[in-house]
């Protein structure tokens, strides 16, 4: 719908100067700060969309390349805990039912490099993961972020009060929520955390 589209183009476009404003001058609208994520909240009629954004260092850890059997049970175990919906987003008087979950992993797995190399010894990759820790070369290790979107099918999507925030108890490594919400009868922008984790509309 073109007004599902320019709302999501406003949404975006006021998260960009709630960011910029949030953090300092300096920081570039491709830097992310460890500890800060980003959720999205789109509201129209039937339709409910929720899209959530994080550094991978909150959800799994690290941020370079998953190779060792330990970094992708982490992914793994972080992309199971995304799909639980139902735990992590607690809607009040909801009526509405998930119609689809997304899961982009894209910059922390290579699942083609992993499928060919997954014979070969760990001792490289260990290796890699341990010179991680001062990692500033890697452009794409400083920037790697996963990122979930949640559709679902909704009563009256405008008339759901609040959601409860449940990350923070999933993922200890998220310190901060940057929220942007819009419905039809407005928007607003919340930052959650550990003690306020509720988004009411």
């Amino acid at each position: 719908m073109n007004t599902t589209l320019l709302k999501f183009i406003s949404l975006n476009l006021t998260l960009v100067s709630f960011a910029i404003h949030a953090e300092e001058p300096k920081a570039n609208l491709d830097a992310h700060v460890h500890g800060v994520s980003e959720l999205m909240i789109v509201a129209e009629d039937n339709a409910l969309e929720i899209q959530f954004k994080s550094p991978a260092m909150n959800l799994v850890g690290f941020e370079h390349q998953a190779t060792s059997s330990k970094d992708l049970k982490a992914v793994e175990k972080a992309a199971s805990t995304l799909r639980q919906h139902d735990s992590l987003l607690l809607m009040s008087n909801a009526n509405c039912k998930l119609t689809n979950t997304s899961v982009d992993l894209s910059k922390i797995v290579d699942t083609e490099h992993h499928d060919n190399d997954h014979d070969s010894s760990s001792s490289n990759h260990e290796h890699a993961h341990n010179d991680n820790d001062d990692s500033h070369h890697n452009h794409d290790e400083n920037h790697s972020e996963i990122m979930v979107t949640y559709k679902y099918h909704c009563q009256d999507s405008t008339s759901l009060p609040s959601i409860t925030v449940n990350l923070f108890e999933f993922f200890t490594g998220i310190e901060e929520i940057n929220t942007m919400w819009v419905n039809q009868t407005g928007q607003g922008a919340i930052t959650l955390r550990h003690n306020n984790r509720i988004i009411n509309f």
